[in-house]
């Protein structure tokens, strides 16, 4: 008979098994994590530059934000006379 039994042997190729496991999904786990900390939009160097403004905004904003007039239509399209507004400063 020999020194250990076969369910002792199953039992021990059955716990190498499980460590084989354990180790490759710890391995694949830290392979999963560097892949995604490296694909984070957070994590590159991104290089800062200033950014200008485009070049119509700049030219209004040197005219000073000119508006044209405008109107406005009374609801019935002109058949009700505009209400007349007053106002006051205090």
């Amino acid at each position: 008979m020999p020194d250990e039994s076969r369910i002792d042997a199953g039992r021990g190729r059955a716990a190498t098994a499980k460590r084989a496991v354990a180790l490759t999904a710890a391995g694949g786990f830290v392979v999963v994590l560097a892949l995604a900390r490296q694909a984070h939009p957070g994590a590159a160097a991104a290089q800062s530059s200033r950014l200008s403004p485009p070049a119509a905004l700049s030219s209004e904003v040197q005219q000073g934000f000119q508006l044209g007039g405008g109107s406005i239509a009374s609801p019935g399209g002109g058949s009700q006379p505009a209400p007349q507004v007053q106002t006051s400063t205090s």
